[in-house]
């Protein structure tokens, strides 16, 4: 008995996130059509649909239909049953963002910057508790919390093994957040995060399969795979090692030191973008070293392509800030890239510096309205 009861609450569960999953990509929808693309009986989605409506996640919103023929009500999400937090703390300042159930922006703002465990557990939480209070939004209508940070998570996106910018080791993050919030906690690599941002709402809208890669502070790349992030069996996955010493200290601090008459006393952003002044301006020696990073940028792209066949690869960081630098490199990456199906689109991220806290409440959306599966 135990075992029946337990299969038709599993689904029940599976009917109810096919139909929200299918409301959330295709509304507003009728009721007939609901029952059409599900293969769900209309009795099941019209009693569905009632305890969704009663749980507001889910609202009437008009008819379809003309002439004297039978009007078909719509159902769409509602945007205002629930709402997610997507917070970056990769970053100083850490960035959040508050989205309703329809993914629109409601409220954003920096928060103070976190290291270790500590402070995590208080300081983090204790701004996070502060930015509900302004939103003036009832505690359970905050339906999820996504947490963007750089480093390593296991693979069940719970713990975080190492981060060397956060102070962090083994440290079980989620279970730690859940406990002080009550509110259900997603971790994500902030490369991850900022990636599913472009592909969820930005350069890379509706596309399943992208290869984002990031060259700034850091260096590494987010992947998403037939709409889902890739981490990899070990949650390594993205890692460019190779590509570390065109990192914007790295690269400045090299630069600096080789050449201290045009560049000794500049910060490193101002450094990097000087470089790229004189790389497209054919002044040497810094044209011929350009080049070459230009190149060996390019056939690092060009293997990834060749190997994932993404719909799109979106660039970001240093490299994306002068647009004929970026041409160049688009146009290298392109001659690296020998696939015989043409040439992959390859554009700027559009979300910059906010990617990361958006893609991870973003991913708060994927994980409410995702369609489940038997296990």
């Amino acid at each position: 008995m135990t075992n029946k009861v337990g299969n038709q609450q599993m689904l029940r569960e599976i009917n109810v996130s096919t139909l929200l999953h299918m409301i959330f990509e295709h509304g507003p929808i009728s009721r007939v059509e609901l029952s059409r693309k599900t293969k769900l009986s209309p009795t099941t989605v019209s009693v569905l649909i009632e305890e969704l409506i009663r749980e507001q996640l889910v609202h009437e919103t008009g008819m379809a239909g003309k002439g004297v023929g039978r009007k078909m009500t719509l159902l769409n999400i509602r945007a205002d049953g629930g709402y997610v937090i997507g917070v970056d703390i990769s970053s100083s300042p850490a960035h959040c963002v508050l989205l309703d159930l329809n993914g629109q922006l409601v409220a954003s703002q920096s928060l103070e910057s976190v290291r270790g465990q500590d402070q995590i557990r208080t300081s983090l939480v204790k701004q996070l508790q502060q930015f509900v209070h302004k939103q003036r939004i009832p505690h359970e209508l905050i339906r999820r919390i996504g947490i963007s940070l750089p480093g390593r998570l296991d693979e069940t996106q719970s713990i975080v093994i190492s981060s060397k910018y956060l102070q962090l080791e083994q440290f079980p993050m989620r279970q730690a957040l859940e406990q002080e919030l009550s509110i259900p906690v997603l971790l994500t690599n902030d490369l991850d995060a900022a990636g599913f941002a472009e592909r969820f709402s930005g350069a890379a809208k509706n596309e399943h399969t992208i290869i984002f890669l990031l060259i700034g502070q850091g260096t590494g790349a987010g992947l998403v795979l037939n709409g889902e992030i890739y981490h990899g069996s070990s949650g390594a996955a993205g890692r460019t090692t190779h590509l570390s010493p065109y990192c914007t200290p790295i690269l400045a601090e090299r630069l600096r030191a080789n050449h201290p008459e045009e560049f000794g006393s500049m910060s490193p952003e101002a450094t990097v973008h000087a470089f790229m002044d004189l790389v497209l301006a054919g002044v040497q020696p810094f044209s011929d070293q350009g080049e070459l990073i230009i190149r060996d940028i390019a056939d690092y792209c060009g293997k990834m392509l060749e190997m994932l066949n993404p719909q799109k690869m979106i660039l970001g960081g240093w490299i994306t800030d002068n647009a004929a630098f970026f041409n160049r490199l688009v146009h290298a990456i392109h001659e690296a890239d020998h696939s015989p199906y043409g040439d992959t689109p390859i554009v700027v991220f559009h979300w910059k510096e906010y990617g990361s806290a958006l893609g991870a409440a973003m991913l708060g959306l994927h994980e409410i309205f995702k369609k489940k599966t038997v296990q």
